[in-house]
């Protein structure tokens, strides 16, 4: 093994353990309330951590931790007020809703997350949840912050907005740039430093994701795979091929090659049938941000440009949309039904690509499986590339119209320093480790996925129509990417001024 990744794994396995040695503190609790619009909303006052909830709950309590190395930067003050948090997004999720302790541990970890802030700041929090409606970039999140921005009803303290309509509200100036709040660290470890890195238009950046949430790491992609199968035709391991460097689309397709067969005999490709791939429609561009390629990129000067016409990025779409179309793949398009997995669950499909989430679909199955990112395109590539579901994930993000934006931030920095605290432990060691993943070295693969997202600006502000056109080519099996890129290159640019555009006029 690669000894810089030996000194990693073995890093992470003995905090792992460290956690699993402390206990964690019972909290008082809120309770749970409905708004005017009929949104769930979920309330949690100020306490002192004097014994909330039934102690016996759960074997699988999250531990808690001595505080992170790092300390927040900023004064801790008693504000005496409400709270609310307003979430939305294409995706149903709960990354800030948790009434009472229930045993369930990312539940009870976010439970004591929110009681910590509320303690230590002195506030209610009562959480809207509007998740689960659409988000196309003028959806129900975009709505609700434009509303409140245009009103200057100040209804909301923070928010968690779906993707696409993140974007739109970035660059007609109803965020805050991040980057200017006082008690904001961005480059601290609870939020991801390769959104920063990929995502923040010259030292600008409007939102966030970060420990506080699963969300983000629910829709991170990756490859689960069949272990029995690797067993049964005595293949490579690999985990060890993750962990050399040596795994790559190539090697992924000679694997996966072993395994087709019309094992009905009826002459016809059906779910009866053996594959080396169950393949879901968005690992077209899965496949393609594996490689490093993307719609768009910020370049030098803080802008967006388009970076998807290349000769590589062609051939990743092209050859991944060819093996898509051969007996090697199963192709589902977006079912999640068990006759959608019956090959993968039979022992008959090597291969699985989907999102970290796909994993708790097998949980209580007989399935013996494991996670691996992405591979890259070839051994020269540097890095593996794992993006997150733009349709699904949702951005921490402070509207510009705040009662108190210092004070938001505050509570965004310690709610991510206490996710890290509480919630990490729960998602990742008892949730996933506990329950779902079989072996160790698939939380060492976990490790590997996370700490290498990637995200794609151009395909989150939907330039040129790109992230519909890409996938009806390749849920079609044609491989004229070069045109069909070409046609909308125009328009994309157009857009991209535009968008330029807006965010020189925020920044006067």
């Amino acid at each position: 093994m690669n000894l810089i990744w030996e000194d990693y794994f073995i890093m992470k396995r003995m905090i792992a353990m460290l956690l699993a040695l402390l206990m964690l503190a019972s909290v008082a609790v809120g309770c749970g309330t409905k708004n005017d619009s009929g949104a769930e909303a979920t309330t949690t006052a100020a306490t002192t951590a004097a014994g909330g909830g039934d102690a016996g709950a759960s074997d699988t309590t999250p531990a808690e931790t001595e505080p992170p190395e790092e300390v927040r930067d900023l004064t801790i003050e008693n504000y005496d007020r409400d709270f609310v948090i307003y979430q939305a997004g294409n995706w149903s999720y709960k990354d800030f809703v948790a009434e009472e302790v229930t045993g369930e541990p990312v539940n009870d970890a976010t439970y004591t997350m929110l009681s910590s802030v509320s303690e230590e700041f002195g506030v209610t929090f009562t959480t809207i949840n509007e998740s689960g409606k659409s988000s196309g970039g003028q959806g129900q999140g975009y709505k609700a912050v434009e509303t409140m921005h245009m009103s200057g009803s100040q209804d909301y303290d923070l928010t968690s907005i779906g993707c696409f309509d993140v974007c739109t509200l970035a660059y007609t100036g109803y965020l805050v740039d991040l980057a200017t709040v006082d008690n904001v660290s961005l480059g601290k470890s609870w939020y991801d430093q390769k959104a920063y890195d990929m995502l923040n238009l010259d030292g600008r950046f409007y939102y966030t994701i970060g420990d506080a949430m699963t969300l983000d790491n629910d829709c991170t992609y990756c490859l689960l795979f069949n272990k029995t199968v690797v067993d049964q035709y005595k293949m490579e391991d690999p985990y060890q091929l993750v962990k050399d460097g040596k795994w790559t689309y190539d090697k992924f397709i000679e694997m996966g090659s072993v395994l087709p067969a019309d094992l009905n005999g009826d002459g016809v490709r059906n779910r009866d049938d053996a594959y080396g791939v169950t393949v879901w429609l968005d690992s077209a561009i899965g496949m393609l941000h594996a490689s490093g390629g993307a719609v768009g990129m910020i370049n030098d000067d803080g802008q967006i440009e388009i970076t998807l016409n290349s000769e590589r990025n062609i051939d990743v779409l092209s050859t991944w949309t060819l093996a898509n179309k051969s007996d090697l793949c199963n192709y589902i398009v977006s079912d999640t039904n068990e006759t959608a997995h019956k090959s993968f669950t039979s022992n008959n499909c090597l291969f699985y690509t989907r999102y970290v989430k796909a994993g708790s679909w097998f949980r209580d199955s007989d399935l013996d499986f494991g996670f691996l990112p992405y591979p890259k395109w070839d051994e020269e590539q540097k890095d593996y590339c794992n993006t997150m579901h733009a349709y699904g994930t949702s951005w921490m993000c402070i509207p510009s119209s705040v009662k108190d934006v210092e004070q938001s931030g505050a509570i965004m920095e310690s709610l991510s320093y206490y996710g890290q605290k509480y919630i990490n432990p729960a998602y990742y060691e008892i949730t996933l480790e506990g329950k779902t993943i079989r072996d160790e070295e698939s939380a060492d693969m976990l490790d590997i996925i996370f700490a290498t997202r990637f995200f794609d600006v151009g395909f989150y502000y939907q330039v040129g129509g790109y992230n519909s056109s890409l996938f009806e080519q390749f849920k079609a099996g044609t491989t004229n990417f070069n045109s069909v890129i070409k046609a909308s290159e125009r328009v994309a640019t157009k857009q991209l001024e535009k968008i330029d555009s807006a965010f020189a006029k925020i920044v006067g």
